[in-house]
C-alpha cells in the first residue's frame, strides 16, 4: 500500500554457538539503507531492492546484485521511475533480467524491466496502474515470459476490483483481469501491500490490510479470498499489527502475526481457507517474517527486523535461535530467502560507523538448518513460570531479559498484558488453561502454558 513498513532500530550483537549461524557481508550500499525485496535466482545470483531509512543522508534508490552467492555486490542507482516514486517489490529470473514495481500516484506507478543487470529500466505500459486510486504493489515471474502483477483496487461500483495483470510474453503485453476474475475489495475499501506476496509453484498468496489473503492456485488466472486470524498484514490500517505467511506445499503453511508486540502463530492444511487455533510453540520465535526452507520436510525460519532469527524443524511447534555473527555491531533480518537447508540469505541494513564506513547489510547462512543443537543448549532457551497452577501472581523466568508479559486464551484472544515486567497478576482470570508469552529484549518471544486455579 502507501508505505513500506520496517523498523530500523539497531541492537547490539550477541553471539550464539549453534549448528547454523549467519555470516554478515558488506553490500556497498550507502549508510542507513536497508534491503527491501530480496530474491535469489539460484545459489550464486541474488538481487535486492534497497530503501533509504528516514535518517539516511543519501536518498537514492538502488538495486543490489551479487553473482557469487552474496560475497560481493554491485549497487546500481535505479533509473526510470520518477524520484517521488517508492521502489517496492521486484523479481529477477537471471543475472541480467528482472522486473520491479514503482508505487505512488499517477505516473509514479508502474512495472519496469531490465535486461542489462539493472543498468537501465524500461516501463511496461500495458500494466498502467494509472487511475486516480491505483497503487502498484507486487510482481512475480515464473520464467522469462509468464508473470503476474497486482496493486490496490481500482474501478468504481460493480467494477471495483483489485488491479491485477498477467503476461505470457515477458510483460510486453499485460492483460488486465476483469471483474469477476480479480477479487473485489472487502467493504469496498480493502487494499494490498508492497511486497506482501508469497509464491510456491503456481500458487500465490497476497496479504491485505483487513487480514485476508487473496489466493490463486494457477498463476493469477483465478482467485479466492480467505479470511485469516491476522488483523492487518502491513500495519497501515491498524498500527502495530502485521502478518506474514509461508507454505511448504500447496496446502500446508504457517501464518505469523504481530499484534502490537504480541506474537501469534497459526497453521493451515487447506491453502489458507481456514486456520488453526493459535499454536503454543516452545522456544523463541520472531513475528516479522516467516519463510519455509525448500528441501525440508517441515522446516521454517522466523525473523525480526532488528532482532534475530530462529528455526523450527517441526512445522512451528519448537524453535531455536540461529546464531549471529559476533563481529557485527548490529543485526537486522528484514527479509528472508532460502533455497535449501544449507543456502539461505537475510537482508540487513548498512550503517555509518567509525570513519563513515558502511558496514554489513546482508547475511549468508553458514551450516545446515536440519542439524540439531544439543539437548542441553535447547533446554537453555526454555521459559519457565511459577507457581503453576497459579492463583494470584504468575512469575516468569528465562536466561534472556524479559521486557513484557502477555496472557492469551486458547482461542488466541489477548486477555492481559504487562509491559516492563517479568510477572503478571492473574487473580481476576477465570479458572482454566492459558498461554503466557514472554517478550524478550532481543526482539523474540516465547510461550508456555499455565493453569489458573
Amino acid at each position: 500500500m502507501k508505505k513500506i513498513l520496517l523498523s530500523l532500530a539497531l541492537v547490539s550483537m550477541v553471539g550464539v554457538s549453534q549448528a547454523q549461524s549467519w555470516v554478515t557481508k558488506t553490500t556497498g550500499a550507502p549508510a542507513l539503507h536497508f534491503v527491501n525485496a530480496l530474491k535469489a535466482v539460484n545459489t550464486s545470483t541474488i538481487w535486492f531492492s534497497d530503501t533509504a531509512s528516514a535518517s539516511a543522508t543519501d536518498t537514492g534508490r538502488y538495486i543490489g546484485l551479487s553473482t557469487d552467492g552474496g560475497n560481493t555486490w554491485a549497487n546500481k542507482l535505479i533509473s526510470g521511475p520518477v524520484a517521488a516514486a517508492t521502489i517496492g517489490d521486484m523479481h529477477p529470473i537471471s543475472a541480467t533480467t528482472a522486473w520491479l514495481v514503482s508505487s505512488g500516484s499517477g505516473a509514479q506507478n508502474g512495472i519496469w524491466k531490465t535486461t542489462n543487470a539493472g543498468t537501465s529500466w524500461t516501463k511496461q505500459t500495458t500494466a498502467p496502474f494509472s487511475t486516480a486510486i491505483s497503487f502498484a504493489n507486487v510482481v512475480h515471474f515464473w520464467d522469462e515470459n509468464v508473470g503476474f502483477c497486482a496493486g490496490d483496487p481500482f474501478g468504481t461500483g460493480a467494477n471495483l476490483r483489485f488491479e491485477m495483470y498477467t503476461t505470457t510474453n515477458g510483460g510486453t503485453t499485460w492483460t488486465n483481469l476483469p471483474t469477476g476474475t480479480a477479487p473485489a475489495p472487502l467493504n469496498g475499501a480493502e487494499f494490498g501491500y508492497t511486497g506482501k506476496i508469497t509464491v510456491l509453484g503456481d500458487n500465490i498468496w497476497y496479504g491485505t490490510d483487513l487480514g485476508r489473503v487473496l489466493y490463486s492456485p494457477n498463476k493469477g488466472a483465478s482467485w479466492q479470498a480467505f479470511q485469516t486470524p491476522a488483523v492487518d498484514f502491513g500495519g497501515v490500517t491498524v498500527s502495530g499489527f502485521t502478518a506474514d505467511v509461508a507454505f511448504r506445499d500447496t496446502s500446508n503453511g504457517l501464518l505469523i502475526s504481530d499484534e502490537d508486540g504480541v506474537s501469534l502463530l497459526y497453521s493451515t492444511t487447506n491453502s489458507g481457507s481456514t486456520w488453526s487455533a493459535p499454536m503454543t510453540p516452545v522456544g523463541p520465535f520472531y513475528s516479522n517474517n516467516i519463510e519455509y526452507v525448500p528441501g525440508t520436510p517441515n522446516t521454517y525460519v522466523s525473523s525480526g527486523f532488528d532482532a534475530g532469527s530462529s528455526i523450527s524443524n517441526d512445522g512451528g511447534l519448537t524453535w531455536r535461535e540461529i546464531g549471529s555473527d559476533p563481529v557485527t555491531p548490529g543485526k537486522y533480518y528484514g527479509s528472508l530467502e532460502f533455497l535449501s537447508p544449507t543456502v539461505g540469505f537475510a537482508g540487513g541494513v548498512s550503517q555509518a560507523q567509525v570513519g563513515g564506513v558502511a558496514v554489513p547489510a546482508f547475511s549468508v547462512l553458514s551450516g545446515n538448518v536440519l542439524l540439531a543443537v544439543s539437548e542441553s543448549d535447547a533446554n537453555k532457551l526454555k521459559l519457565s513460570v511459577f507457581p503453576n497452577p497459579a492463583s494470584d501472581v504468575l512469575n516468569l523466568k528465562s536466561d534472556k531479559e524479559i521486557t513484557g508479559v502477555t496472557v492469551i486464551d486458547l482461542s488466541g484472544k489477548i486477555i492481559k498484558r504487562e509491559k516492563g515486567a517479568s510477572q503478571i497478576n492473574v487473580s481476576n482470570l477465570a479458572k482454566g488453561t492459558y498461554v503466557v508469552q514472554a517478550a524478550y529484549k532481543n526482539g523474540s518471544v516465547e510461550n508456555t502454558k499455565f493453569i489458573k486455579k
